[in-house]
């Protein structure tokens, strides 16, 4: 496998190139599903596995492709009991109908959550999640689409801006209800050709509406910024950019605030199982209970020119040793 690809907040992210390979995973709630007897890791794995975000289930962060990772002992293994495969298309977003003319959201009223934000490398750049709070009393929608961002430097100095995309994210407005969380994510990178002061901040504007605008301010002085990206692609030049993209809502202590970050291997070879990790976190102040034991969808699609390759699997997680909730800004990290 030369080229690992992860669905992200915001579009697809190219960890290597020369072959597209899809990969997606899903957490679904299971009721009823009780947690079985602790059992022993699996030394083989009997399915290939893999990861991706989708608005109704759990977000994917990319991290560059990697040799498999040493995991430490607290990470909960992997368990092949009641997997089966599946053959399988990455499930369709859902969406909730809006109501009749919803109005605006009032930038006001929504409030990034303290310690949601988390700024994760990619090939070309850093991607930097986070979550807003919505503290409207009634329904709101939200254009999806791109928004600009300002990169700032610790003496207030705007960094120059090389190139953003153009166009609208989504065709659809975004309904955003009382209380719920409202996930977005930010691209952006540094010239690595063109000298500049170390970035600090990322400032942006929420509120459909100009005279509702509300600013908010991200801190990215702990992001440690080399000179050039570690794996320059050879198909685009790499230059300055910052944009985000809201990407969905969700109500507190749902598996759908969860994000997750795939831990993969750079290469596997032909014929042998895909040995990964995934580090699911709560990046919200409300803790996440895995009740009844949630359900994972998995699928794995390797793209030669046209034709896809598409396999997959299905099954409960190995709750004999989940903890019993994702607790306010924490982590779980699973074998796969």
């Amino acid at each position: 496998m030369e080229a690992l690809y992860a669905y992200v907040p915001g579009g697809v992210t190219k960890i290597r190139p020369k072959l597209v390979v899809l990969v997606g995973v899903l957490l679904l709630s299971a009721a009823g599903c009780a947690r079985s007897a602790p059992s022993p890791p699996s030394a083989t794995p009997s399915l290939p596995s893999a990861s991706t975000p989708s608005p109704t289930g759990i977000a994917v962060s990319s991290t560059p492709a990697s040799p498999a990772p040493t995991l430490a002992a607290e990470v909960v293994p992997w368990n092949p009991a009641g997997v089966r495969a599946v053959t399988q298309t990455a499930p369709a977003a859902r969406s909730t109908p809006a109501p009749t003319n919803p109005p605006g959201c009032d930038g006001a009223e929504l409030r990034l959550l303290p310690a949601s934000a988390r700024t994760a490398p990619t090939i070309e750049g850093w991607l930097t999640t986070f979550v807003l709070q919505f503290t409207g009393s009634s329904p709101c929608s939200m254009n999806p689409g791109y928004f600009g961002v300002t990169v700032t430097a610790a003496d207030g100095a705007t960094l120059p801006i090389d190139t953003m995309p153009t166009g609208a994210g989504s065709s659809s407005l975004m309904l955003i209800r009382p209380h719920q969380l409202v996930f977005g994510s930010i691209r952006w990178a540094v010239n690595p050709g063109r000298p500049h002061p170390h970035p600090t901040q990322l400032i942006f504007n929420i509120g459909d509406s100009p005279s509702a605008a509300q600013s908010i301010s991200i801190s990215v002085a702990d992001v440690s910024i080399p000179p050039h990206p570690s794996s320059p692609s050879p198909q685009s030049a790499w230059g300055s950019t910052a944009y985000g993209l809201m990407t969905s809502a969700a109500d507190p202590a749902t598996l759908a605030t969860l994000t997750a970050a795939v831990t993969a291997p750079a290469t596997v070879r032909a014929s042998s199982t895909l040995l990964y990790a995934v580090t699911v976190t709560n990046p919200t102040n409300t803790t996440v209970p895995l009740t009844g034991c949630p359900q994972f969808v998995e699928q794995l699609t390797v793209v030669p020119l046209k034709t896809a390759i598409t396999v997959g699997a299905r099954g409960p997680l190995n709750c004999a040793y989940l903890p019993p909730a994702v607790t306010a800004n924490s982590s779980v990290t699973m074998k796969m």
